[in-house]
């Protein structure tokens, strides 16, 4: 006979009662129950009191007899592991899985009753444990899955650029850096601004098995890279690696990798970025409002929580972050560049220093270039490959001429005399309009302006105003005005020049009529 299952708090309290001699009818009453639930647990009664030393459990066995499905449940149990191991193996379903098995128990689950235990098994093998993490002590760090770009001006091309997110899980203070790559390097300068960020240095970093963080992977003693053995070495601070294919192990740093997704990817959609500056000054506003915005359910923000139970407790910086160096020999070329290899990048140098030996030596953001003893160049590190980074002073007079007239259009003639008065700019647009071409009238403009250098601006701007009076405007014009000192000339006294005197021997109009 079936009987409706009950708590084990409620058989007992029946118990109890009848045992106080209550009637059945009012136990039903009093406990919620039917008149004949009661009767049935009270024939139990001799079953529950032989199990009465031996536990809930033994209890319930001697009420609730084994029943097929039971017996079912516990085979079905016993093959848990084992399906969850074939589950992993490549085109193994759960269709297949519950054939075989109907094979060896024909008496077995349904399919669609076979998925749910299976389900529910595997959901009670996934518990979580809450970690309590201590204030100051790690900081954790991942890559995210989704890179972000900037736009090249000068290319037009896309630049993928990986991102770096640094989290303290005792507090939840959060930051998050753009850089070029997942290399040593690059990811040495995104913990070195995390660092900056948090303004301290925690007791441990730990990260998954990054190839730049890890260079021989294992549970219970991963080898670091050389490199970040120098970084934890110069910050006094212990490395930790993640168990591999365990990501729970940085599980707050794998929540915020989503948060920065929603708080920083997604507010900054709609721009356009230029430089890898640009994204990263970009992503500060967004990160000071996620660490500032009050968490869910409580009354304080990470950035408060951060500034009152951690901040104090992180190691001081040390006065110089760590940042490696290399060198690399170069040649200056003819075009006075030399090449970093590792970019395929060129940097300029002083054109007097064509044929030269040269070292580079250079970090994740700076370039430095040296001639014996003596730096001659300094730049900021470009990637961009076969691609150049100059500067004007570096070139030849006449190369930086060439790259001057290049530059040139009416716009920046236009500037240059508006510079100097009204009446240059006039003359410089008298001249631009002067011929169908625009740009063969480019040399005129140069020459016009080139006159201040050698008579000044304010001769040059009354020669301009001077030829104002004249039908047309050229170079040539303006320089004879500065040549003969016209310029100089009340223009009262210049118009009389050019006016015919009074004369009794001077026939006028009205001698023709």
């Amino acid at each position: 006979m079936a009987y409706k299952s009950l708590r084990m708090d409620l058989i007992d309290k029946i118990r109890e009662l009848h045992s106080k001699r209550v009637p059945k009818k009012r136990i039903a009453r009093i406990l919620g129950l039917s008149k004949n639930t009661v009767k049935k647990y009270l024939r139990k009664a001799d079953s529950i009191d032989r199990c009465a030393e031996k536990g809930v459990d033994a209890k319930r066995r001697s009420l609730y007899p084994a029943t097929q499905d039971a017996d079912r449940e516990e085979v079905l149990k016993s093959l848990v592991p084992h399906i969850n191991r074939e589950l992993s193996r490549p085109g193994v379903t759960r269709q297949l899985l519950w054939e075989e098995y109907k094979q060896k128990h024909p008496d077995g689950f349904s399919y669609g009753r076979f998925c749910d235990r299976i389900r529910a098994y595997r959901q009670v093998q996934s518990a979580t444990i809450r970690l309590q993490h201590r204030p100051g002590y790690h900081m954790m760090v991942d890559f995210t899955g989704k890179r972000i770009h900037w736009i090249d001006k000068r290319t037009a091309e896309q630049v993928a650029c990986e991102v770096l997110v640094c989290v303290l899980p005792y507090s939840g203070y959060t930051f998050a850096c753009a850089v070029p790559s997942q290399k040593q390097e690059d990811f040495v300068w995104g913990i070195n601004q995390a660092l900056r960020f948090i303004r301290g240095l925690p007791q441990v970093i730990l990260s998954d098995n990054l190839k730049s963080f890890v260079k021989k992977s294992d549970r219970y003693e991963p080898v670091f890279t050389e490199f970040c053995g120098q970084f934890a070495a110069h910050y006094g601070i212990e490395l930790q690696a993640g168990r591999v294919g365990k990501p729970k192990d940085k599980a707050s740093v794998e929540r915020h990798v989503q948060l920065i997704y929603q708080r920083v990817y997604a507010p900054l959609r709609d721009r356009t970025f230029h430089t890898l500056d640009e994204i990263n000054t970009a992503f500060v506003e967004q990160l000071h409002l996620l660490n500032a915005k009050p968490l869910q359910g409580k009354q304080y923000s990470r950035a408060e929580q951060f500034e009152a139970e951690e901040r104090l407790l992180l190691a001081p910086l040390p006065s110089q972050l760590f940042e490696r160096k290399k060198s690399t020999p170069a040649k200056v070329q003819r075009n006075y560049h030399v090449i970093l290899g590792e970019d395929k990048h060129q940097y300029s140098v002083p054109y007097q220093y064509i044929g030269k030996r040269t070292h580079i030596v250079y970090t994740s953001s700076d370039v430095e270039i040296y001639c014996g003893i003596e730096r001659i160049a300094t730049h900021k590190r470009d990637r961009r490959k076969h691609a150049y980074s100059t500067f004007a002073i570096h070139m030849p007079e006449k190369h930086l001429k060439y790259v001057e007239q290049r530059g040139w259009d009416a716009a920046y003639f236009r500037r240059q005399a508006a510079r100097n008065g009204p009446a240059t700019r006039w003359a410089i647009d008298q001249i631009l309009g002067s011929k169908h071409l625009i740009e063969q009238t480019y040399n005129a403009c140069l020459g016009v302006l080139r006159l201040q250098g050698k008579y000044g601006g304010e001769r040059l701007e009354a020669a301009c105003r001077r030829a104002q009076t004249t039908h047309r405007v050229t170079y040539s014009i303006v320089r004879n005005i500065l040549k003969n000192g016209t310029d100089q000339l009340p223009l009262k006294q210049e118009q009389t020049l050019f006016t015919i005197p009074a004369h009794e021997n001077i026939r006028g109009a009205s001698n023709y009529e």
